[in-house]
């Protein structure tokens, strides 16, 4: 063999490797392993073009290919213009975003807990109960899962939210114990997405209609919470999470998502008057969104927002099968975007409100709803974000 010959075949191989990345064989992988076989390398430059077009979008090329270099130099940490997007691979693989410059947020976190406890105390002076709820974190507490040098504070900040809430005497539930105790903890999270999969926020779903029972005499079916009581359908090779989406599918792959579909009578209206949202009807096609998954789309598409359709200023759910179930709102993050249709079969109303893109007077708007409990659900690694908490001078007013 040549040397030209060679440093051809040594460019087959490595193309292989870089094909393979796809999860599948797809036309470029085919065409490569046809061509090392015959020793043919012609036959890839004749057909390299039309394969890969089949394979990769092509308006994302370079997302792919620059993911797919990435990789095969083992790089963990890619750095984006904006520090917070900077997308580090964990030791199991899958990926995380981290801030290499920002400041800590624990001193954030806990002025965040002043103003919910200071907004806990608003409520609770007028009779209406308030608790926050600790969603869980990609990365789990205690675990070394970051590059060397690279530090996540998420958990750390939780931590000093809950210190201040706990202080102040508010009612809290971390949930992270829940999922650290149960399972593998990092199967409760997509690996190229920062949320945890509708699996979790299912099992989050159990765990609280029993503490709602508990804690504020609110009993749910307990049919309702049957996983035999419902039909999944997985979608495989289906979902390019938000950091994947900055690294391509080559990187470190995709992740299938799972649909939920109750195999008993439900009928629900979603409203959203911000965005002229008004569906009614089933589980399935009111507080879940079928056309976000109507077709495969790694980087226009996001089928997370398949359950209770995105980030909206403020939404309601009414469960007209559930007329005397409890009325609740909900401060939330994206988190509960999987957790709404399944906490909404457990109320009569169920109300969301996101505090990015609320414009309201939160402590009006919620006691004009005359709610029988308050929830926040935000992730540990939102918990030193300003912008998803009330301010201390708003409750104080």
């Amino acid at each position: 063999m040549t040397a030209l010959g060679f440093l051809a075949a040594l460019a087959l191989a490595l193309a292989v490797v870089v094909s393979s990345c796809f999860g599948g064989e797809g036309a470029l992988e085919t065409l490569l392993k046809q061509a090392l076989r015959d020793r043919d390398v012609q036959a890839v430059l004749d057909g390299a073009e039309r394969a890969v077009n089949q394979d990769l979008d092509r308006d994302h090329f370079f997302i792919q290919l620059f993911g797919g270099v990435q990789r095969l130099s083992g790089r963990r940490v890619v750095e984006d213009a904006v520090g917070e997007n900077t997308v580090v691979k964990l030791s199991t693989g899958a990926l995380n975003f981290v801030d290499l410059t920002g400041p800590d947020p624990a001193p954030q976190a806990a002025e965040n807990a002043g103003a919910t406890a200071a907004l806990a105390q608003d409520l609770s002076e007028r009779g209406i109960p308030y608790r926050f709820l600790l969603a869980p974190q990609k990365i789990g507490r205690d675990q070394a899962l970051l590059p060397t040098g690279v530090t996540d504070r998420g958990n750390a900040a939780a931590d000093a939210f809950l210190a201040g809430l706990a202080e102040a005497g508010a009612a809290y539930t971390d949930l992270r114990p829940l999922f650290e105790e149960n399972g593998s903890y990092a199967d409760w999270f997509f690996r190229t997405d920062h949320h945890w999969k509708p699996e979790a926020a299912f099992f989050a779903w159990q765990y609280l209609t029993g503490l709602l029972e508990e804690e504020y005499g609110f009993a749910c079916d307990a049919a309702l919470t049957q996983a035999s009581n419902w039909d999944t359908r997985v979608l495989e090779d289906f979902f390019l999470g938000s950091q994947g989406k900055r690294v391509g599918t080559l990187y470190a792959g995709t992740d299938r998502l799972t649909l939920y579909t109750p195999k008993f009578e439900t009928e629900l209206t979603y409203a959203c008057p911000f965005y002229a949202i008004d569906r009614r009807g089933p589980f399935q096609t009111s507080v879940c969104f079928p056309e976000r998954v109507a077709r495969r789309d790694w980087f226009g598409g996001n089928p997370y927002t398949y359950y209770a359709g995105g980030d909206y200023p403020l939404a309601t759910v009414t469960n007209h099968r559930n007329p005397d179930g409890p009325r609740i709102v909900l401060l939330r993050d994206s988190f509960a975007c999987a957790l709404t249709p399944f906490l909404a079969l457990s109320c009569s109303e169920l109300v969301t409100i996101d505090l990015r893109y609320f414009s309201g007077d939160l402590l009006d708007t919620v006691v004009k709803l005359e709610p029988d409990l308050v929830l926040s659900l935000m992730t540990a690694g939102s918990t030193g974000n300003a912008a998803l908490f009330p301010s201390e001078a708003a409750s104080e007013e």
